[in-house]
């Protein structure tokens, strides 16, 4: 059995590793065109939330949903990187991951936009009446 070293904690690399993540946080919607549409919408959604002043629960279940969809996409990303780098060629099983990955995003999408209906479209329709 091999001895693994013992890694104390420490706030440098706890610091180190959110920087990793801003990388990719940063990386994520500059070069993921489907990321940045779910930003756009989420920024919509935020002025829409302004407008119609939602509720703190409203509001609530729209970081929820928001957080849901732009992790999938960052998963998805994640997923289809360590596919291509498997192989570019064409494999069945690769390709069916990589579409996985790509239904857990349109899963968490379809929910988001649910919840966007079932917030905004009383609040729609109750203003054009």
């Amino acid at each position: 059995m091999e001895n693994k070293k013992v890694k104390h904690f420490s706030i440098k690399k706890r610091i180190e590793s959110f920087k990793f993540a801003f990388k990719g946080f940063v990386w994520l919607f500059r070069f993921e065109h489907n990321a940045r549409i779910h930003l756009f919408v989420l920024f919509i959604t935020i002025a829409a939330g302004f407008f119609f002043q939602i509720t703190n629960e409203e509001w609530s279940l729209i970081l929820i949903v928001s957080g849901f969809v732009l992790s999938a996409e960052a998963f998805n990303s994640s997923i289809e990187f360590l596919a291509d780098e498997v192989s570019l060629e064409k494999r069945d099983k690769i390709g069916k991951a990589k579409d996985l990955a790509a239904t857990g995003v349109l899963i968490a999408a379809f929910a988001a936009i649910i919840i966007g209906l079932i917030i905004f479209y009383p609040k729609i329709i109750s203003l054009l009446n």
